[in-house]
Formats: C-alpha cells, sequence, structure tokens
C-alpha cells in the first residue's frame, strides 16, 4: 500500500449540527451576501478549471474573520470555514462543515483521538462566531457533533492498474471498466465540478492487488495517485467501486476462478444487468 506524507494528507473534519436556527433570516443574510466557489480560494490556494469560481456556494468563512476582530472566538483559531446545508424549518442546521484540521494521520489513533478533542474545542469556537456575526445564529446552540470525524485519507492500495490524476480529468477509457464516474475532483486544493457531463471509466484492475488472491478493495482506497484519490474517495465513486467488487465476487464463485482471473466480460455482463453504464 501507499500512504499520503502526513504533512500533506487532506484535513479532517469535525461536523456541528445546530438547533434554534432562524432558517428565514439566515437564507434571506446568504443571499444579500452571496459567495461563489471563488471564494473558497482566500482560505486554500484552489486549482479549479475556472468554470467553477462564478458559481455560487453555500460557503462561510469571512464571518469567521470578523467574530475575530470583535473578540468573540480567540485569535488563535485556525481552519475555520467552510460550507453549511440541510437546513430545517424547525431551526436544525445539520451539516456545518466549517471545522478543518490539519497534520492529521488518519491511521493513527492518538493523532486521531486529539483531533477529536481538538476538533469539538473549534466548533464550539464556530458556533460562538456564528452566533455573534451571522443574521438566524443569534440563538443557535450546539446539536450534537457529528458522530466521528470526517477523514479523507489514509491508505491506499497499489493496485493491477493505478489511477492518475491525468487519466481522470482526461476521461480515460479502460478495456476492464466496471463503471463510471464524472470529472468530479475534490481535495489537494483541486475543485472541478461535474457540470459539462465529462466522466472516466473506472477500471477493475484499481481494485485488485496483484499479490493476494482472491481480495478485492473498494472505497476511496483504491489504487491511484493524490489527484484521482481526489475523484474515487467521493461517495458516489465508492458504490462504483463497492458493486463492481460484488459483481466481481459473485462471478468468481460462480465460474469457480479467482478475483485476479475472472472474465471481465462476464463481470461487465452482470453489471449492465443491473444498469450500470460501463461505456
Amino acid at each position: 500500500y501507499r500512504k499520503t506524507k502526513k504533512d500533506e494528507m487532506m484535513g479532517v473534519t469535525t461536523v456541528i449540527n445546530c438547533a434554534g436556527v432562524d432558517k428565514d433570516k439566515f437564507i434571506d443574510y446568504t443571499e444579500k451576501n452571496p459567495a461563489t466557489y471563488r471564494d473558497w480560494s482566500r482560505t486554500w490556494d484552489q486549482e479549479t478549471s475556472g468554470k467553477e469560481d462564478d458559481l455560487k456556494s453555500p460557503y462561510l468563512d469571512l464571518e469567521f474573520e470578523k467574530a475575530r476582530e470583535m473578540g468573540a472566538i480567540p485569535q488563535d483559531t485556525q481552519n475555520l470555514g467552510g460550507s453549511w446545508s440541510a437546513l430545517s424549518s424547525a431551526g436544525e442546521a445539520t451539516n456545518l462543515n466549517l471545522v478543518h484540521l490539519m497534520n492529521i494521520d488518519c491511521t493513527n489513533v492518538e493523532d486521531l483521538t486529539k483531533a477529536e478533542m481538538e476538533g469539538r474545542i473549534q466548533g464550539m469556537h464556530a458556533i460562538q462566531a456564528l452566533k455573534a456575526v451571522v443574521p438566524g445564529f443569534e440563538k443557535a446552540k450546539l446539536r450534537n457533533f457529528g458522530m466521528t470525524l470526517g477523514v479523507r485519507d489514509s491508505r491506499k492500495i497499489i493496485g493491477r492498474h493505478n489511477l492518475t490524476g491525468h487519466e481522470v480529468k482526461n476521461e480515460a477509457r479502460f478495456a476492464d471498466s466496471i463503471g463510471i464516474f464524472p470529472e468530479f475532483i475534490d481535495g489537494y486544493n483541486i475543485l472541478i465540478l461535474p457540470t459539462t457531463g465529462r466522466y472516466f471509466q473506472v477500471p477493475y484492475g484499481c481494485l485488485v492487488p496483484p499479490k493476494v488472491k482472491n481480495l478485492l478493495v473498494a472505497g476511496r482506497c483504491v489504487a491511484g495517485d493524490k489527484v484521482s484519490h481526489c475523484a474515487m474517495r467521493n461517495m458516489m465513486a465508492c458504490t462504483v467501486t463497492g458493486q463492481g467488487a460484488g459483481v466481481a465476487a459473485a462471478v468468481s464463485l460462480q465460474d469457480n476462478v479467482s478475483t485476479h482471473d475472472v472474465s471481465i466480460d462476464s463481470v461487465q455482463m452482470e453489471l449492465k444487468k443491473q444498469g450500470v453504464k460501463i461505456q
């Protein structure tokens, strides 16, 4: 397997959920103070394809600078800023993705413990900031933290095929395709949104560790470099590899062969029966 250097790993997130939010007041504020994906570059030195820059985005970050200036939160709070979504009419904001912690090795239990603790401290600072400067959050209170850290980066296998950033950016095609995924790349300061219809095929080979028979690896730990990981870590891409792995395993049992030697034609035929777009 391979693992990105700790100081280059994507940050982990402590998601916070609030109650007591005046939804209409907050939405009015965001409409009067619209944010775009270009604004994300204030926090991250972000690469886009250009088409993302002026798209409206559910994003907050200047609010935290203002809160520091007001003294509402400590001056040393860092990496506060990000996206919001899932507002209910009952006054619940159930997905505030605002706390990002860097230099955390997700394969190290001590780092994970540190991040759980620090993330909750920063989460409470984030709520204090929102209450102080964001209309609609004046009476907000903590509803709960995410059940666990949001992690983005850990071990990845070395596969029969190792996906590359060039491939996911340039509509790669593979004879052993088990599905497709749009040009949606998010991570390592790259943001390319799936707005064009462009897509790449996901190869069976990126699930197959060459030296271990009858083992398939699905999800974000499939084989590939850093930029391809920014695509394959997305949940929708994980469903592509999960379904492909499950079908390949079933076909291998049916044909009494290993998953290394399974007929890709048979796997693709079954996936097509299940409605999967291969090409």
